[in-house]
């Protein structure tokens, strides 16, 4: 038998080649969790989804689906209804071109926007059409011409909802800023203007890249600006702005606003944040991260719910300011919680809340009385993205293990009915047993008023049974209380002191 040798093309390696490297990725290596909407307010905590081999880059949502370029494979999530499952190798855009490494939808056109690297290493910028059409033929166009100096490269383009404006990443030395720079276009409905740098309030002399744009405001990543260190940390700022000052650009103000460094968790002390990509169908949003130990892989970590919000912060210490670790910190609006916390072992907390609401935030931890803060979420600085808010807490406690004293609890004379006063100074005890209600509690009550010990041993018993009428009702039933006449067998019963003393014991 004759036999016929058969010759790949280019294409043809490239599709087996991804397909294999594909296989190999969808793996526990790559096995991501479940990311679940919170509301209005995304977690505080990073959520790590998976380690990915190589320098992940270029992540970006095209109809809801998660691309991400990484070891010279463009690669696309899996997905089981809201739960990520992994990446596999995509081979849509492979017949398109062989180098692409990052892809977007125009919003205004439907058209597809890639990039892809010539022999050189350059990055480009295509427009496609047709893709995922049966009866339209797809067709690619490289902009060009005109548009783009002879040269200048293209790396991860975003547009604005309205997809009127792109911004991208370039590093034409001619006229950039320095290192690597964000640009922008305007569209006209049919062609794309000239593209324009983005300004010295924006661009530094190091690099600016991996632009996305949320709502109305731009996020990139930066290693030029004051708070980087060196590393590439995650910025934003508003597109629009209504002053101007310093660098202006166009007519749209883009360039005017001021830029924040957005804070923890989406950035952090030892990690690089390169890029991010909001998934607006679902409202979640995906970064990457390369800790500086693991050169070799990148972190892909998660987030949920609005990002344009109040992060509120502080401290949470005792009343002799020792920092309380564990203490768990609860928005709540009404009876509904909307997001919550864990102090770190240094009594620090971040917790993130929607802009303009009320909330009542509370600081729960074993023996101490649950504190409450009422918080108006009023945006203090609309230019930036996240506006910080501190509020330190002091959380007070009851000595456990150690004896209380509670005096003049009861009317005049003999009352047996409890004071006005006396119901105020039982209420922290109340409260304390309520925040912590698997105590255990032993009372004992005396009352020497006159010289009959019998009648003070008689007033003590009709005063214990007020004491738990009053106290019952108001504790829950894992609260267990021991309340005992401290008459009985004592002498000094009979003094006539003029004494009414409640001693309380709290143990767990």
């Amino acid at each position: 038998m004759e036999k016929k040798h058969i010759r790949l093309g280019r294409a043809g390696v490239r599709f087996w080649a991804l397909l294999l490297v594909g296989m190999a990725l969808h793996s526990p290596l790559t096995t991501l969790h479940s990311v679940q909407a919170q509301g209005s307010a995304f977690v505080a905590n990073r959520q790590h989804m998976a380690i990915l081999p190589g320098n992940v880059k270029n992540v970006s949502f095209v109809d809801g689906e998660m691309y991400c370029f990484t070891a010279g494979v463009m690669l696309k999530a899996q997905r089981s209804g809201e739960q990520l499952l992994g990446f596999w190798a995509d081979t849509t855009f492979v017949r398109l071109q062989e180098n692409v490494e990052f892809v977007v939808r125009q919003p205004q056109t439907g058209d597809i926007y890639i990039t892809a690297r010539d022999d050189k290493g350059r990055s480009f910028l295509y427009r496609c059409t047709g893709i995922g059409s049966k009866s339209e033929k797809v067709k690619q166009v490289r902009l060009g011409g005109g548009l783009f100096n002879k040269g200048m490269t293209v790396e991860h383009p975003t547009f604005t909802e309205d997809g009127k404006v792109m911004i991208f990443t370039s590093k034409d030395t001619k006229r950039s800023v320095g290192g690597y720079d964000l640009w922008y276009a305007l569209f006209d409905g049919k062609r794309w203007s000239k593209p324009e740098n983005l300004g010295h309030r924006i661009n530094t002399g190091k690099d600016e890249v991996t632009p996305v744009i949320y709502r109305d405001c731009l996020l990139f990543a930066s290693n030029g600006h004051t708070e980087d260190n060196g590393r590439l940390s995650i910025y934003s700022t508003r597109l629009l702005s209504d002053h101007a000052e310093g660098d202006t650009v166009g007519m749209l103000h883009i360039g005017r606003c001021r830029v924040q460094r957005l804070p923890s968790p989406l950035n952090s002390d030892y990690a690089d944040d390169m890029d991010m990509a909001i998934d607006t169908a679902r409202d979640c949003g995906y970064w990457v991260s390369r800790r500086e130990s693991d050169e070799a892989d990148s972190q892909l970590y998660s987030f949920s719910g609005a990002l344009d919000g109040v992060l509120l912060w502080g401290m949470v210490t005792d009343k002799q300011d020792h920092a309380l670790a564990g203490v768990s910190v609860t928005a709540l609006q009404g009876k509904d919680v909307v997001c919550k916390t864990m102090t770190d072992q240094d009594g620090h907390y971040r917790i993130y809340l929607q802009c303009n609401q009320y909330y009542e935030i509370s600081y729960q931890q074993d023996n101490f009385f649950v504190a409450f803060e009422q918080v108006n979420t009023a945006k203090g600085d609309e230019e930036y993205l996240i506006t910080e808010s501190r509020r330190d807490v002091q959380m007070d406690r009851l000595p456990i293990g150690q004896r209380i004293f509670f005096e003049d609890l009861f009317g005049p004379d003999v009352d047996v009915e409890l004071s006005e006063r006396g119901m105020e100074l039982l209420a922290p005890l109340v409260q304390f047993l309520n925040d912590n209600p698997s105590m255990k509690v032993t009372m004992s009550l005396v009352n020497d008023l006159t010289t009959d010990r019998n009648f003070n041993m008689l007033l003590t018993d009709e005063r214990i049974q007020t004491l738990e009428k009053y106290l019952y009702p108001m504790l829950p039933p894992t609260v267990k209380i021991d309340i005992d006449n401290g008459c009985i067998g004592r002498d000094g019963c009979s003094n006539a002191s003029g004494t009414s003393r409640l001693t309380v014991l709290i143990d767990k």
